[in-house]
């Protein structure tokens, strides 16, 4: 008797990615093809036109984002240990520094006061240095990133559309606020690369250039660590660090840079540091002030930013200020309420996705 070789979930979704371009308008064969949404239309309850669908059919289709959601952890799950190794090697971390690591009380200290924890290289507790956080929270930190990307909503759908690869170079700018060495960007370049890899007629296309802007108000400090991160990653030409302090306005002339890229952004992405920020970031209406006040002003349309904190303390006030200016948003509670369950999704408890729709009083 014959064993046949039982398939990855990743050859699995290649197999039925190859069926997409049976559904292509003509002319435009490899055009890229969101996984997600491509599911979604293929939904047999949709397009069977009639009112019974055997359990089967839905049990297949519904076996379709089990293998896209395995395969897409399992390619970030090789990449980030792999990446992971060879920081850890590059910044003389040891597997004993992580063990010994008080990241976890600083950072608990930092967001019950709403004030930003120190990473610079001057911080005098001796198992909170910055070398040693980029390794120990390297995968988590991307892994709930690159999750909530390939979370089943319409709102990620316009992230992944800005990662998706095209017929011709192209470039997706990201800005990283707060984004200490370089995680978001590991993130966006993981998926895009998945994207690209899945693509039917990847020959005929190019993986979609990631350029990430990290600002922090560490800058000077996280600067090398970011640098190794970069090398490490083979991408140190497209991940540059600039200075941001969120308890000041974007007019502050230490913010140059970060308003000269604003206007051209497609990506803002805010990961775990607004909640630790609390204490400056809304005044007494409870509305929000600073740099995040005036990003909400200036980001053109069609930018999409992502949050993800410990708390959605500050979503309130954040999802007014979007309102006010043009965004429309989606946190897990809406997406519970307008968009039907979530499908395989272990991404952050406390995340909002913004998209800006129009620009108000100019």
């Amino acid at each position: 008797m014959t064993n046949k070789k039982k398939r990855s979930h990743l050859e699995k979704v290649m197999k039925w990615m190859a069926e997409t371009s049976n559904h292509q308008p003509n002319g435009i064969s490899a055009a890229a093809v969101d996984p997600l949404a491509w599911l979604n239309s293929q939904d047999p309850t949709c397009i069977d036109g009639s009112s019974f669908v055997t359990q089967r059919c839905l049990d297949l289709h519904k076996a379709k984002y089990n293998d896209l959601d395995k395969a897409q952890r399992t390619v970030f799950g090789i990449t980030i240990i792999q990446l992971r190794a060879r920081l850890a090697d590059k910044l003389n971390v040891t597997a004993n520094d992580v063990n010994e690591s008080q990241w976890h009380t600083q950072l608990t200290r930092a967001m019950k006061s709403g004030q930003p924890a120190d990473f610079s290289w001057n911080n005098t507790h001796k198992q909170c240095n910055i070398k040693v956080y980029a390794v120990e929270k390297l995968q988590p930190r991307c892994r709930q990133l690159h999750n909530l990307i390939f979370h089943d909503n319409s709102s990620c759908a316009k992230v992944r559309s800005k990662l998706l690869p095209t017929l011709n170079t192209n470039t997706t700018k990201c800005i990283s606020l707060g984004g200490g060495p370089g995680f978001d960007h590991v993130s966006f370049c993981i998926a895009a690369q998945f994207l690209y890899d899945i693509q039917p007629h990847r020959n005929e296309l190019l993986p979609k250039r990631i350029k990430t802007e990290v600002y922090d108000l560490y800058n000077h400090d996280w600067k090398p660590v970011m640098q190794s991160l970069g090398e490490c990653f083979d991408d140190e030409k497209h991940l540059t660090m600039h200075h941001v302090d969120l308890r000041l306005d974007l007019a502050n002339e230490a913010h140059e840079q970060l308003r000269s890229s604003l206007p051209s952004v497609d990506i803002i992405c805010v990961q775990y540091v607004l909640h630790e920020n609390a204490s400056y970031l809304i005044n007494d209406q409870n509305q929000i002030i600073g740099v995040m006040k005036d990003v909400f002003v200036t980001a053109p349309v069609g930018t999409v930013m992502i949050i993800t904190d410990s708390s959605n303390k500050l979503f309130r006030c954040l999802k007014d200020a979007a309102k006010e200016n043009g965004w429309r948003y989606l946190c897990a509670e809406e997406q519970l309420m307008h968009e039907g369950k979530r499908r395989a999704y272990l991404g952050p408890k406390s995340f909002l996705v913004l998209e800006r729709l129009k620009c108000i009083g100019t």
